[in-house]
Formats: C-alpha cells, sequence, structure tokens
C-alpha cells in the first residue's frame, strides 16, 4: 500500500504566516486545510490507509522537525500545499522530501496551478508533478496507477517533465456533485490549533460550495475552482455541521467561501438546517450587494455570529475598475441590516488597486469608521496574485515592483502608486488599524463581545483566558509588528 503524506510546508521566520485572509495572526483565526482533508478523504474512502497530514503551519514546525517526520514515516508520495506567499518554503520542502529519497514529491495548490512552468523549473528536479486545480480525484487516479506500476502520465490534471521539456496534460473535469464528496478527513488534522476570529475559540471552517460566477480582478477562485458555482446542499452542510458538534466537540465554524449569499433559497433552507441543531456559532463570508434582513435575521436565530464581508474599497470608481459589481449604497445598505440582525461585522478593505491615492485611502479610512462601523475591521494591501486578471494587467503595465513572492502576503506593497511610496502606503494601513481598534469605545465593545461569547460558549475558564487576552492588548494590534 502506497504511503501518502500531504504538506503544509514549514516557513522561515521572515515569511511571516499571513498567506490569505483566512491565515491571520492578528485575527487569531488559523483555518485548517480543507483541500488536504478532501483528498485524503477520497483517498480513504477509494481503500488507501496509509494517509497522513502534516500542517507546518498550526504545529509551528521547523525544517528540521520536518525533516525528522520525513524520516520516520517514510512516504511513497508527497503532496505539498502551495499558495503564493510559501512558494519558496514549498520548493525547499520539497528539496527536503528529495533528500530524504521520497520516490514522487508533487506541487498543488493556487500558485502551482497558475503557474505549473514556474514550479517545475525553479525545483531543479525536486518537484516530479504538479497537480492543476481540483485534484481529489486526479491524485487518487495517479496513486492508482502508481501502486501497480503502471504509466501515469495521461493523467488529467497534471503537469511534469520529460526529457527536459514541460508536459501539460488536459484540465481534470471539476467535481459537478460536491455533495458527492466524503466529509473532510479532519482526523488526520490537529484540530485543536485551530482558532477563529479575534478569539481563542477552537474552530474549523467549512466549505459550502466552490466557483465563482463574479467577475472581480483580484480574485484567485474563479482561476482555480472555475467561473461555475457548484454549491453544496443544505442538508450535507447541516450534517457536517451536527458532526463538529457531536463527534468533535466544535461549537464554532467559519463558512469560508465567498458566496454565501448567492441563492436567498438556500440561505432559508440552510438556516432552518441549522436552527435544529443547538449549541452552535458560525460566521459567513459574503459580497455586499446581497443579504436582506428577512435573511440575516433567519442566520441569527439559527447560531450566526458574524459575517464578513469584502468591501474592498470605499471609492467607487475603485469598485468600478476592479469589476467587483457592488455600490457604495449597497454596501452602507447591508451593514445596516447587518446591525439590525443583531449580528457582528468584519470588513475586508484592501488598498492599492488602480486609481487609489492616499486621498481615496484616507476618505476611505474614514468611511468604514464613521459610516460603516464595523464590529471588527481588515486593512490589507492590494496583492496580484498570479492566475487573476489583476496579476495580468499589472505585469503588462509593468508595475510589479515587489518579486518576492514570500511578501505576498496581503501586507506588504507589491506595486507603486503614482504619487505614494510603497511606505507610505504601509503607514496609511497601520494608522488605519490604529484609529479604528483604539477608539475607546471600539475596545469596550470588541471586549464585552468576546468575553460574553466566551461565556455562553465555552464556560468560565475561556471566559478568564479571554479576559487575559484582551486586558494585554493584543488581538486587534498584533499586525502592526509585523508590517
Amino acid at each position: 500500500m502506497v504511503k501518502s503524506l500531504f504538506v503544509i510546508p514549514p516557513t522561515e521566520e521572515e515569511e511571516g504566516n499571513a498567506s490569505t485572509k483566512y491565515q491571520l495572526g492578528f485575527l487569531n483565526f488559523t483555518a485548517p486545510p480543507l483541500g488536504l482533508a478532501y483528498i485524503a478523504a477520497v483517498l480513504e474512502e477509494h481503500g488507501f490507509s496509509k494517509i497522513k497530514i502534516l500542517d507546518c503551519h498550526a504545529l509551528n514546525f521547523s525544517e528540521d522537525e520536518y525533516r525528522s517526520y520525513i524520516k520516520r514515516y517514510q512516504p511513497d508520495f508527497l503532496g505539498i500545499q502551495s499558495l503564493t506567499p510559501n512558494f519558496f518554503a514549498s520548493l525547499r520542502a520539497a528539496r527536503i522530501a528529495k533528500e530524504e529519497k521520497v520516490p514522487i514529491v508533487a506541487l498543488g495548490g493556487y500558485h502551482p496551478t497558475a503557474m505549473p512552468d514556474e514550479s517545475l523549473e525553479l525545483s531543479n528536479g525536486n518537484v516530479d508533478i504538479v497537480f492543476r486545480g481540483e485534484a481529489e480525484y486526479s491524485i487518487l487516479e495517479f496513486l492508482n496507477l502508481y501502486e501497480k506500476g503502471k504509466n501515469w502520465e495521461k493523467v488529467n490534471g497534471i503537469s511534469y517533465k520529460i526529457n527536459g521539456d514541460i508536459i501539460h496534460n488536459p484540465n481534470a473535469p471539476l467535481i459537478r456533485d460536491l455533495d458527492s464528496l466524503p466529509l473532510p478527513a479532519r482526523h488526520l488534522l490537529p484540530m485543536d490549533k485551530y482558532k477563529i476570529f479575534g478569539s481563542a475559540f477552537p474552530a474549523t471552517s467549512i466549505i459550502t460550495s466552490r466557483g465563482c460566477p463574479y467577475g472581480c480582478d483580484f480574485c484567485s477562485v474563479s482561476a482555480f475552482y472555475g467561473q461555475k458555482w457548484r454549491p453544496r446542499s443544505p442538508e450535507k452542510i447541516a450534517e457536517e455541521i451536527r458532526f463538529l458538534r457531536e463527534e468533535m466537540n466544535l461549537k464554532a465554524t467559519a463558512f469560508v467561501d465567498d458566496l454565501f449569499f448567492i441563492s436567498k433559497k438556500r440561505v432559508k433552507l440552510l438556516s432552518r438546517e441549522l436552527s435544529k441543531i443547538k449549541d452552535i456559532y458560525w460566521g459567513a463570508t459574503t459580497r455586499a450587494d446581497s443579504g436582506d434582513l428577512e435573511s440575516l435575521n433567519l442566520m441569527r436565530q439559527a447560531g450566526c455570529r458574524l459575517v464578513f464581508i469584502g468591501v474592498e474599497s470605499g471609492n467607487q470608481q475603485i469598485l468600478d475598475n476592479i469589476h467587483k459589481d457592488t455600490t457604495m449604497i449597497q454596501i452602507e445598505h447591508y451593514f445596516d441590516n447587518i446591525k439590525k440582525a443583531r449580528m457582528d461585522s468584519l470588513a475586508s478593505l484592501s488598498f492599492g488597486f488602480p486609481g487609489e491615492t492616499k486621498q481615496t485611502m484616507e476618505s476611505t479610512i474614514n468611511w468604514v469608521i464613521h459610516r460603516l462601523n464595523p464590529s471588527l475591521a481588515l486593512f490589507t494591501l492590494a496583492t496580484p496574485y498570479p492566475g487573476t486578471d489583476f496579476y495580468r494587467k499589472m505585469i503588462e503595465q509593468n508595475k510589479i515592483i515587489e518579486h518576492d513572492y514570500s511578501k505576498y502576503n496581503l501586507f506588504n506593497p507589491i506595486m507603486e502608486l503614482s504619487g505614494m511610496s510603497r511606505e507610505e502606503m504601509k503607514d496609511l494601513t497601520k494608522s488605519a488599524y490604529k484609529r479604528f481598534y483604539l477608539r475607546p469605545r471600539k475596545i469596550i465593545q470588541n471586549t464585552v463581545r468576546e468575553l460574553r461569547y466566551s461565556m455562553e460558549s465555552y464556560g468560565f475558564q475561556q471566559f478568564l483566558y479571554n479576559g487575559q487576552v484582551f486586558a494585554k492588548g493584543i488581538i486587534n494590534l498584533r499586525i502592526l509588528s509585523s508590517m
């Protein structure tokens, strides 16, 4: 039986750990790698039993500890999940694996999918295969062939080198029925290491759909999962939540796919199903052009505590420039409805898109503080990730200044805007955090909310712990020390 190991690679100290908006240290939210967990679950369902997942990020493993783990386990197949910020860490992990005589080393994830040639060329022979896009069934097909000693070079969705030439096989078909997938193999993950927004709560995340029909320039979701929205059924989602609550004793869950509100009917059905499960708390990621008060009230009754909204900018021209397809009036109305539904909100902003100036940044900060006034705010710097239209346009216009992928972590300026230096952009972003979070009223609001959630959800011990965390003042401003 083939021994498989799937890895989130260790990163160097200077590379930081803010790979995505869902892996942010200052929000104290570290999400489990559900992509790897789904792959492992599919393999288990088809009879593969020698499977491990090593999340070096969650476990805080060094490269030496990672090497020792490989020596002990001696996998036949090692798959490394690679995002743009940890791409070079992925290449180092591949090199270490080859030094430890792992027969097959593969890369998968957003960055290798967008840049398969680069991934193979820069690996210096340490990467045998790149799995592009959804890889559950292409990896299954590969391992079935590999275990039997058969030729795997015709597997769809892979790229590899042969005789110095790079071969790109046709894309693997997208999974049409997501309900056919087994629940992700969370039993292979260190579930006690994953936390939720701004608190010490043990938590997990859930994916309720794949694909995105919208055309936002900066988003890599459609490049990876396709533009057709493929939802899971409310019944299957509720089944997973019930499993997490009853079998894993996890009360807090984040729905991390961006299109929770794309179907009002689905929101109603899902809220109805989740209302049947007691003692759960969840959050959803949404756009701001949908989500009426009726739906928000149903979500609140079903246990929703927080809504994460991709606002991006408080300037209509910039929203139009990036094809966000939302208006400031829609955004304002949505935040008003969230307050009426008595839910918390997290507004996600990104500075540095085409058209951005010092004046537009300052006006966006003022708008967020004085008009939207969300419970939490996330201020990042626009990052052109490979595979997106934003990246393509910036390359064509020769505007990308920073080429070190480890800096592509949402908190380093990758481009230089006319009339504003990169340092000025960072300083304004820091100022946004200070102005938003250091208001006495906001400190009191966030502290009271956090302690209330602690008592309601996890009891007196968690209440005391979170009280200590907020007293030290490190939750919401930890980002300032990493910029």
